[in-house]
Formats: C-alpha cells, structure tokens, sequence
C-alpha cells in the first residue's frame, strides 16, 4: 500500500453537533467563510492495517497530521471571496513491523526519512493555494494551482507523480470535506435525517464514493460554544478501472485483482450554526482490501484498513 495515498483517501470529513432540542425547536445548517477572519485548523489521520506475506503477519500504521490556516478576504470585484489557505506544518509517522519512520517539518532535522517524504510532502509548507468561493461560499475554483504544483519537488516513490497526486480535483475535493457534503433546505430538529453523497477521482488510484445519511442528535456544547451534533453513516466503494496502469486501458491496481469490500465511514461533527464551520470532526473509516497473491497466484491477500480521521478547528483572528 502506497503512503501517499493515505494523505489523500482521507477525503471523508464533513459537518455538525449538539446536546438536546425538543420536538418543537429546530435549527437552521448553513456553512459560511466569514470575510476577513483567519481559520486556523489541524487535521490528523491515524491508519492500521495488517496483512501475510510469505506467510509472516505483518503490521502497520501512519499517522499524518497537517496544520492549516485560512484567511479569507473579499474579492475585488465584491461577488464571492478569496480564501489563502497555508500549509504551516505536515507531520508523518509509519511503523512497519517494528520499523519507524517519519518526519516532521517542525523539527527538519529530526527524524528518520528513507522515502524522502519531507521534501515531497513536507514540500507543501509554507505554500499557499488561492481557494475561489461564490456568494454561497462554495469553492468555484483554485487561482494558483499550476504555481503551486511546479514548487513541489519530485516523488521519490517510482511511478508517482505529484502534479496527479495533488490534482486540482483533489485539492478541491480535500477542500470541500471541511463542509457540509449535503445541506438540508429546511431547518431541521433532533431525530431528522438526510441523504448525502460524494464522488471523488484520485488519479493512479481510480474513484472513491461515499454515499450514506446525516443525523441531527440535538443541540449541546462544544469547549463552551453552542453546537449542533450531527452523526454521519455511509457506505464507502472504490472503482479502480480508471487508475493509470501499465497496460493501455487497464489500471494496474485492476491488474492486481484489487477490490474494496465492507467500506464505511462513521462519525460526528460537533458544528457551530452561528459560525457557519465545524468546531470538530472525527471519523472512522474501515474497510478491507483483497488481491492477487503475486507469490501464489492461486491465493489472495486480504488487508482490514481502519483509518481515524479528526479535523479540529483551533482558533480564529482577524486577518492581518
């Protein structure tokens, strides 16, 4: 399983939280980027998987966590708003049977960085993307992407490219999980529920669906702010038929028999209406994997992944 993917499957966290509504009170869900704050927000992904090869366990985990920060501004024009969104700092832990690696762009000189991954990931510190949002905060484009892309360094990963790894449908993609992924058109109340869906292509890797249904739990408190509790539950599938492969016209993870089975994804977002963000999100991912056993092509390997995912909103300021 390749590392970079990691950063990027995470693309499932999404919105909102609170205690106890009674029947007849209800609460208006809309996601907002207030013109003239700066978001601060880190986001933080623990993987574990095991698996048999040549007939030994093994096991494994990454740990991820990004720093970002946000400000947003109006735009010239005054029709939508511009988002800088920063990278101020990326972090990677593996373990692999016993065998720790990592890096962390806070500490540049510590640390143990066989893959180079501090020069390709922790590459993006610093950078800054040029997020386009419309007069409903929904992101209609990114100004800079080709620039950005170019300042990024080379994978050392043989085959993987990182102007396809970070895609501007993916960066897009990553972007949108921060929000809603459905919104209701109706003030809701405790026990309503509503269907949502997202489709994201992640090039060299093929399409990732989500599809499952929010759950507004009522109103409570999130570190003394007043938030809506909503639980997610959805169903996760993987299409590998698209992904680059060696042969024209056949993904090389096709090629490897490769298939997700049993995905889901669960979980809660503690989400702020008078803000228009969530204050929290944490997720859990789980799913397994089979393929091709390339030592026995009789047998196949199976891979349970679980994957925790939380986003939290750490603090806001004026925009300097």
């Amino acid at each position: 399983m390749n590392h970079f993917y990691r950063v990027i499957l995470p693309i499932a966290a999404l919105v909102i939280s609170h205690g106890t509504l009674s029947a007849a009170d209800t609460v208006e869900l809309k996601q907002r980027w207030i013109a003239g704050k700066m978001y601060y927000q880190t986001m933080q992904t623990t993987q574990t998987s095991s698996f048999a090869v040549a007939g030994q366990n093994m096991e494994q985990s990454v740990t991820t966590t990004m720093e970002i920060s946000q400000a947003v501004r109006p735009q010239a024009d005054g029709k939508g708003k511009r988002m800088t969104l920063k990278y101020e700092r990326v972090a990677m832990e593996m373990s692999l049977s016993g065998q720790k690696m990592g890096f962390d762009s806070s500490k540049p000189n510590e640390g143990n960085d066989p893959l180079g991954l501090s020069k390709t990931l922790g590459g993006m510190v610093g950078k800054d993307l040029q997020i386009l949002l419309n007069e409903k905060d929904e992101i209609t484009g990114i100004e800079n992407y080709d620039d950005f892309i170019k300042q990024l360094a080379a994978s050392p990963v043989p085959g993987m490219d990182m102007s396809k790894m970070f895609s501007k449908d993916s960066i897009t993609q990553m972007m949108k999980g921060q929000a809603l992924q459905s919104l209701p058109n109706h003030p809701v109340k405790a026990g309503d529920t509503w269907p949502f869906t997202t489709n994201v292509e992640l090039p060299q890797l093929g399409k990732v669906g989500i599809a499952g249904t929010y759950t507004l739990k009522g109103m409570g408190s999130f570190e003394g702010n007043p938030v809506a509790q909503i639980d997610a539950d959805a169903k996760i599938s993987m299409d590998f038929s698209g992904a680059t492969g060696a042969q024209p016209g056949v993904s090389q993870l096709a090629q490897l028999g490769m298939k997700v089975e049993n995905g889901s994804l669960k979980g809660t977002i503690q989400f702020d209406p008078k803000l228009g963000v969530a204050r929290d999100t944490q997720m859990t991912q789980e799913l397994t994997m089979t393929m091709k056993n390339p030592t026995d092509p009789s047998a196949k390997i199976t891979v349970p992944i679980k994957q925790n995912i939380e986003m939290k909103l750490t603090k806001i300021e004026d925009v300097k």
